[in-house]
């Protein structure tokens, strides 16, 4: 027969009265003061319980009388000590919250599950279940003031919406699906969903360097991520190079660059226009903040950025000599005959150019000018983005997997299949899955961005 208890005594969670005899004495049950005396035993070893006691047959206990409890969950009578109640087998509830990170467990279920103190239906103080472990967050770093957040919205598998922002008190974020603010975002950890105010659902969490290269405040064009990262390959810097860069723009290159060589290296970056020298520094500062906000670390402070053209900048880098050179503008060959010199032998000067007249104009100047550069590639990178999602019909329903067409001359072969079925032998030839996909390539393409030339520094023949 079921054992009917209060909520006090017989819990739906993993939790252990605070007590250490099990069972208070102001227990808000006067109904049973026989169970708040001590007068629960253990159930009997032998047979349904029907030894003494006199409590009837096992199946229709006596009206009024409380049945033994089993033996695991027997507590001593208050005062003698002891352990306390013994703790059941893990629920389902308890099984799957363990699998899920808290942070996305409301309150009902943290409480049910007994991850945190609460208070039960006597208000007796709880404790959680000892053994009991809590999903760690140690190493991850929740959203706080000063955030760079990257919004996203998505539908059907398709990117709608990717929006850059930065976390402050009070602020908003308003777009096409409503609104959210910033004090929701707070105190949670990346990658988590929100929904904003008219229901849609945005996907939220700090954005990469080559997001925040792409979505930053912009004055002039930047370097593409793509071309930056080939660029790197090319001029292969490392950890304690120094750089020189022409044509800071809107800091892209610089960021990668700064990340390339390190605390240990240096960046000295050069831009002829105000406005565009002061939109790169914003841009490199404002990564800076974000870098340290969310990693607890410094972001390295190893670029300087120059206003001054190239061409009239001997006197910054007089007696400085670079591992690499990389130059953003429009006519580089102009700026080489000043600068070869202070790169090293067998150093790399990688040029980002938009049209391939430039580049002509580049391999003619070096030409004319007698330079001691030899051009070694010129390359333009195209990277094709591909679509790939479960076939979705236009109501939002999944298409049915179509089976694949037979031909009649592979009847023989289907006879074949049933023969070995027939001897016992398993068909191997099951469809890996019922649900068809789409692949083609995206409708959205970034195509031509800039032809990449490089440039190496050799030494002329002995005569």
């Amino acid at each position: 027969m079921r054992l009917l208890l209060p909520p006090c005594i017989l819990q739906t969670r993993p939790v252990f009265l605070k007590h250490g005899c099990g069972i208070p004495d102001s227990c808000c049950c006067p109904s049973l003061p026989g169970l708040v005396k001590g007068l629960v035993r253990p159930a009997s070893s032998g047979g349904d319980g029907d030894g003494d006691g006199g409590e009837g047959e096992a199946g229709n206990p006596e009206p009024g009388r409380i049945r033994s409890l089993p033996r695991s969950l027997w507590s001593r009578r208050p005062g003698q000590g002891g352990p306390p109640l013994r703790r059941p087998p893990l629920s389902p509830l308890e099984r799957v919250s363990n699998l899920i990170p808290r942070q996305m467990l409301n309150r009902e279920v943290l409480q049910l599950s007994g991850q945190q103190l609460v208070g039960d239906d006597c208000g007796h103080t709880l404790q959680p279940a000892p053994g009991l472990r809590l999903p760690s967050t140690a190493g991850q770093v929740s959203f706080q003031t000063g955030d760079l957040v990257l919004a996203e919205f998505r539908r059907r598998h398709r990117l709608e919406m990717q929006k850059m922002l930065l976390l402050v008190p009070g602020g908003e974020v308003h777009s096409n699906w409503g609104m959210l603010a910033h004090q929701q975002i707070l105190g949670h950890l990346p990658g988590q969903i929100f929904r904003t105010s008219t229901g849609s659902e945005l996907v939220l969490r700090r954005p990469t360097l080559e997001e925040f290269v792409l979505l930053m405040k912009r004055g002039p064009a930047i370097s593409y991520p793509k071309d930056a990262t080939t660029m790197l390959m090319m001029m292969d810097i490392g950890d304690g190079d120094s750089v020189l860069e022409s044509g800071s723009g809107s800091g892209a290159m610089t960021l990668f660059l700064s990340r390339a060589v390190g605390p240990s290296g240096h960046v000295y970056s050069f831009e002829v226009r105000k406005d565009h020298h002061e939109r790169a520094k914003t841009n490199y500062q404002c990564w800076r903040n974000a870098y340290e906000v969310a990693r607890g670390k410094e972001w390295p402070n190893n670029v300087d950025f120059i206003n001054k053209d190239i061409v009239l900048a001997n006197d910054d880098i007089q007696g400085t000599m670079f591992d690499a050179i990389s130059l953003d503008m429009r006519s580089p060959q102009l700026a080489l005959p000043a600068i070869h010199v202070h790169l090293k032998q067998g150093g790399v000067c990688a040029v980002y150019l938009a049209n391939i007249t430039q580049v002509i104009d580049l391999l003619e100047g070096i030409r004319s000018a007698g330079l001691p550069l030899a051009c070694e590639k010129i390359l333009e990178v195209v990277h094709r983005d591909w679509f790939v999602a479960p076939a979705v019909r236009k109501d939002g329903s999944t298409a049915p997997r179509v089976e694949p067409q037979r031909n009649v001359d592979d009847l023989a072969d289907e006879e074949e299949n049933d023969t070995a079925q027939d001897h016992g032998e398993e068909d191997d030839t099951k469809s890996f899955c019922t649900v068809p996909y789409v692949a083609r390539p995206h409708h959205e393409q970034v195509s031509h961005t800039a032809f990449l030339t490089k440039l190496r520094k050799l030494k002329p023949a002995l005569q």
